[in-house]
């Protein structure tokens, strides 16, 4: 299988404790089902891990494994308050529950003027991870709603992207691509291999998954040999195949049918003197 240089990958990985895998506006199967087995691999090896997509996702995509744990919204869930022009007067803060209830303590230096309330503010924090990874994310526009704010998130921190063919905008020194692969599951197969990671059951059946659904069940003309040693390596690793829905899968019965007339006629014997000679009788005509 082939072996891509992840080097800085490696080096980023280990330096992040929290990651954000960001997935396009209108993905497909195939780029889900990446982003969700990324995470799965990174939280096996002790990372924080969150997918985030600027649209629902739809039940098209019920199959794959964690897709409920799938966000629409880019800020974390951490609550800032904050208090303007009081830095100088505070000398502490500390908290303490009482009767179920969180109270902050916020206590002025001694000889500081009383602190001014109505100065604070709560502020939903916009999330910082160490690291974004970009699944299927060829430009920003395509994070639709989140472009405006990666912009200035990937300023300071560039992001690592991963695309099955070229990227259409280059956004980031870090962009793993490779057309020669069936799919971008087969790509992320790929790097999780070079990284050295462990590939946890359900990432595998993710990404096999993926595959499969890119490749119409490998029929497709990009299939190579590589391909089917990537598929070898997840099965190997616990990937478990899903069952395609055909009308011959179900028990008999499960589908009502209507009653077909058949134009044969009936195949029972007739009886004996079907084939006798008729003798009318009946009144003499004149």
């Amino acid at each position: 299988m082939a072996h891509p240089d992840t080097t800085q990958l490696k080096s980023l990985l280990e330096s992040a404790r929290s990651v954000s895998i960001l997935l396009p506006q209108n993905p497909d199967y195939d780029t889900v089902a990446s982003g969700l087995a990324l995470r799965l691999v990174l939280e096996s090896v002790g990372r924080s891990a969150t997918v985030v997509c600027p649209d629902q996702m739809t039940v098209e995509f019920n199959r794959l494994v964690g897709v409920n744990t799938i966000t629409s919204s880019w800020s974390s869930r951490d609550l800032l308050i904050g208090f303007a022009d009081q830095t100088d007067h505070v000398d502490k803060i500390s908290y303490n529950l009482e009767e179920g209830e969180l109270r902050l303590v916020i206590t002025p230096k001694p000889d500081a003027p009383h602190l001014d309330h109505r100065k604070l503010r709560f502020i939903a924090a916009a999330g910082k991870p160490d690291l974004h990874l970009l699944v299927g994310v060829d430009t920003l526009d395509s994070l639709g709603s989140f472009s405006v704010q990666v912009r200035d998130s990937f300023t300071a921190s560039p992001p690592v992207a991963f695309t099955h063919s070229l990227p259409r905008q280059n956004f980031t020194p870090h962009h793993f691509y490779d057309p020669d692969t069936s799919s971008l599951s087969e790509l992320v197969t790929h790097i999780i291999d070079a990284l050295g990671l462990s590939m946890p059951p359900d990432a595998a059946t993710n990404l096999l998954a993926g595959m499969e659904t890119a490749t119409q069940n490998f029929q497709s003309g990009q299939v190579t040999v590589t391909t089917f040693e990537s598929a070898a390596y997840l099965l190997r690793r616990g990937a478990r195949r899903q069952q395609v829905f055909r009308p011959d899968n179900l028990p008999p019965g499960s589908i009502p049918q209507s009653p077909v007339k058949s134009d044969k006629p009936d195949s029972k014997e007739p009886p004996p003197d079907w084939y006798e000679p008729k003798v009318y009788s009946g009144p003499i005509l004149p």
